[in-house]
């Protein structure tokens, strides 16, 4: 196993086996230790005192010997280790920064071809961020918002959201994390998604979603993003969601008064027309609606 998989095996708490622990043992542990260090350094916790625990943690990793027992040190390198991580969150990477990112604002969409030859292409008020220098190595990127992925056949990689990561090769899938939402939909070839130690696989025609921690898997009939017609369409769908996806497109605020947000919608609002978009959503459900700068403002008749 190489170093820095065996590292990340051992902070992650898996059990390693005689011969991976005996390898750790072996490891300049200290050297790995300024690597987390200099890239915690980077981002705020005011509550953790970096160099108190600098001077913990480098004692600890140079009792190599002594009457120390092997469960007792892992705990409190782990411990320690721990606020560097979960302070950082899903997306950091413990030996390298991402160099690239690629947004988009509302009403506006991108498309971006990765060094193997795949293709992204970004929704409204999304971004991806990965490491294009090192991308051979680290063959994985970051998602916030929506996209949709055009592996180039044959290679690989692995797509980090909030809730969950996608592992895909050569297919095509379509993402999309916004809030407590997580859907992926497979278009063509296979994708396994793991959320929560859970590892789901989509054949093409499929699709996985998560709202508040609930999985869902549902058929699909389309061959890409609806998204891709610069429309949004909804299938019974709860109405506060709409609003939402309303909100995302034209990077406005919605508010609403005397509006159940549960109340199911069916239908589809265009991407490049505010005043459309908000008949479309209004009408069939007999309200009204005001708009003042980037406030728009939903009520009954």
């Amino acid at each position: 196993m190489k170093k820095k998989d065996l590292i990340k095996k051992w902070l992650s708490n898996e059990q390693l086996t005689k011969h991976e622990s005996e390898a750790f043992e072996k490891l300049n542990a200290y050297d790995s230790y300024i690597k987390i260090s200099k890239a915690a350094k980077s981002f705020s916790a005011p509550d953790y005192n970096i160099s108190s625990n600098q001077e913990i943690l480098e004692k600890k990793l140079l009792e190599r010997k002594g009457n120390i027992q092997k469960n007792s040190y892992q705990k409190i390198f782990l411990r320690i280790a721990a606020v560097f991580v979960l302070g950082l969150g899903l997306y950091f990477s413990f030996f390298k920064e991402y160099d690239t990112t690629i947004n988009t604002i509302a009403s506006e969409k991108a498309t971006h071809e990765l060094p193997d030859k795949s293709i992204i292409k970004l929704n409204a008020l999304s971004s991806i961020t990965y490491d294009k220098k090192n991308w051979d190595d680290e063959r994985k990127l970051s998602l916030e918002g929506e996209a949709f992925f055009n592996v180039a056949k044959g290679k690989k990689f692995d797509v980090y959201t909030p809730a969950g990561v996608v592992s895909v090769i050569g297919t095509q899938f379509n993402i999309k994390q916004r809030g407590d939402i997580f859907e992926v939909t497979c278009y063509e070839g296979v994708v396994s998604v793991t959320i929560a130690n859970q590892v789901k696989y989509l054949k093409a025609g499929n699709a996985l979603e998560l709202v508040s921690e609930q999985i869902k898997e549902k058929k699909i009939i389309d061959k890409e993003p609806n998204w891709y017609s610069n429309k949004s369409y909804f299938q019974e769908t709860p109405f506060v969601r709409v609003l939402k996806e309303l909100e995302w497109q034209y990077g406005v605020t919605v508010k609403t008064k005397n509006i159940d947000p549960s109340i199911l919608f069916t239908g589809n609002f265009v991407h490049s027309d505010i005043q459309t978009a908000l008949k479309s959503i209004t009408i069939p459900m007999r309200l009204k609606y005001v708009i003042n700068n980037k406030t728009v403002t939903l009520y009954k008749e």
